[in-house]
């Protein structure tokens, strides 16, 4: 038995205390002479290299680890000297001829003239188990994945950064994150590193910012990041996804430029020859010749009928242009706007025998956008809600600060959606079945168009339904920057 450490003033601790605490160790215990030959071992150790200790003592240290490695181990022992070495990698090897991943320390203990190295091994096999499912869960993520720690250390990077920023996952470890940063960002980003480490949240991708990365090459990559904490036993380390945008951009800038194309094409060939048409149809109505009764009403059957088509163009045109255009940076009051809307489809609800209340909060914040394009959207809704709501009927219109976004709600108590069509009520061109049947005067441009205009203004709109019980249509906008 190899003798302890002492302690207190009154002589060594009894032997029985030595082999209880080398037996109660969670780790596996081999002790070895200078010479390299086992002296001790303790229960873990059977249990984790697959021998008894009557088997092991006595026995060269080497026969613990793997074959490869023995031929030059006695040389690396005897380096060793007496030196203290804490936590490293190696495998080890069982009775069986299995290898297994381990984590080892190594001290000396010293006794008078005596000298032991005393290795504590641990099997890490579920561990590295552990470590290479996170992995692979990683590297099959579509998008590249770098982790790093408060310092700004990149400590993971999965495979799919090789792709996208021509370094291998190994080169990246250990490189500040920094190394994917163009320069000129470098200290705009350690600030923002910095306060996020203080507060760390998740930040969905998305965020609106204009971002991009460097490639090994110094070449610049627009992207998109989503940020998360990672919390472990040691630290809150930091996980970036990050998405290339560089394909989504150059389609994008295609579909810019059909949507360019479609707004002048239709704008030429169909816009300009309606408008000639209505204003020559107008001339004619209120000339001062009379006109046959019959042929007065034939000419106005066509003149509403090229209104309508021209009203049809024109939605078609806001339709492709309103997302590009973007909200201009007018303060838009949406109380007056919705005020405004309802006074003029009063006349409609009136003749369809609805009624249709308002309530606009004056207080409500102001929005930043055209107020042309958002009086649209409540033109439209309006309309579609007074459209779908049979005589005796009502319809609501509300303006008002909700969940800190300006919110316009209308709600009616018409014929509803059914819910499995709901989903596809802002898609351009659909009509209901309901709509179908009934025959009701419509293209399906006008939720599509009310789309198109929320979302061009950052806002978002939503649709809830029921059958025979109405429908419930909100609109939300953020506040205008301050």
């Amino acid at each position: 038995m190899v003798a302890m450490a002492r302690i207190g003033a009154d002589g060594l601790v009894a032997p029985s205390l030595h082999a209880g605490i080398v037996e109660a160790m969670p780790d596996a215990v081999v002790v070895a002479d200078p010479e390299g030959r086992i002296v001790l071992t303790n229960p873990r150790a059977a249990e984790v290299f697959g021998w008894s200790e009557d088997e092991l003592v006595g026995r060269a240290i080497e026969i613990l680890m793997p074959p490869r490695y023995r031929a030059r181990h006695p040389r690396l022992r005897r380096g060793y000297a007496g030196l203290r070495m804490n936590l490293l990698e190696l495998r080890g090897y069982r009775k069986d001829g299995t290898e297994f991943p381990a984590e080892i320390s190594l001290a000396t203990i010293v006794e008078g003239a005596s000298t032991w190295t005393c290795a504590t091994v641990r099997d890490i096999t579920e561990r590295k188990r552990s470590e290479e499912r996170f992995r692979q869960l990683v590297d099959a993520a579509p998008d590249p994945l770098v982790i790093t720690d408060a310092a700004g250390t990149i400590v993971l990077a999965s495979e799919q950064a090789q792709a996208v920023f021509g370094w291998t996952a190994d080169e990246l470890v250990g490189e500040p994150i920094e190394v994917l940063v163009p320069t000129r960002y470098h200290e705009t980003h350690r600030r923002m590193r910095q306060r996020f480490a203080a507060n760390p949240r998740f930040r969905p991708m998305g965020s609106g910012q204009e971002l991009y990365a460097r490639h090994r090459d110094g070449s610049e990559i627009p992207v998109a990041i989503s940020l998360a904490p990672l919390v472990t036993e040691d630290e809150v380390l930091l996980s970036a996804s990050i998405r290339d945008l560089t394909e989504r951009n150059r389609v994008q800038t295609q579909v810019d430029q059909v949507r360019e194309d479609l707004v002048a094409t239709v704008s030429h060939e169909m816009r300009t020859p309606l408008t000639s048409i209505i204003g020559y149809l107008e001339l004619v109505l209120d000339s001062a010749d009379p006109l046959p009764p019959s042929a007065r009403s034939m000419l106005e059957v066509v003149h509403q009928n090229a209104y309508r088509e021209l009203r049809l163009v024109n939605d078609l045109l806001t339709v492709a242009s309103a997302g590009a255009e973007g909200p201009s940076a007018g303060l838009v009051d949406m109380s007056e706007v919705v005020l405004a809307a309802v006074a003029h489809a009063r006349a409609l609800a009136e003749d369809r025998g609805v009624d249709l209340h308002v309530t606009a909060d004056p207080g409500a914040r102001a929005v930043s956008g055209r107020a042309h394009r958002l009086r649209q959207v409540v033109d439209n809704l309006v309309s579609n809600a007074l459209k779908f709501t049979p005589e005796g009927g009502s319809v609501r219109v509300t303006c008002r600060d909700l969940d800190g976004r300006t919110t316009v709600t209308v709600e009616d108590t018409g014929t509803g959606i059914e819910p499995d069509e709901l989903p596809m009520v802002f898609e351009r061109l659909y009509r209901t079945r309901a709509a179908v049947d009934a025959c009701t005067p419509g293209v399906g441009i006008g939720l599509s168009l009310v789309r198109s205009i929320t979302q061009g203004h950052g806002g978002t709109v939503e649709m809830r339904s029921t059958p025979g019980a109405g429908t419930t249509v909100r609109v939300r906008l953020p506040y205008a920057a301050a």
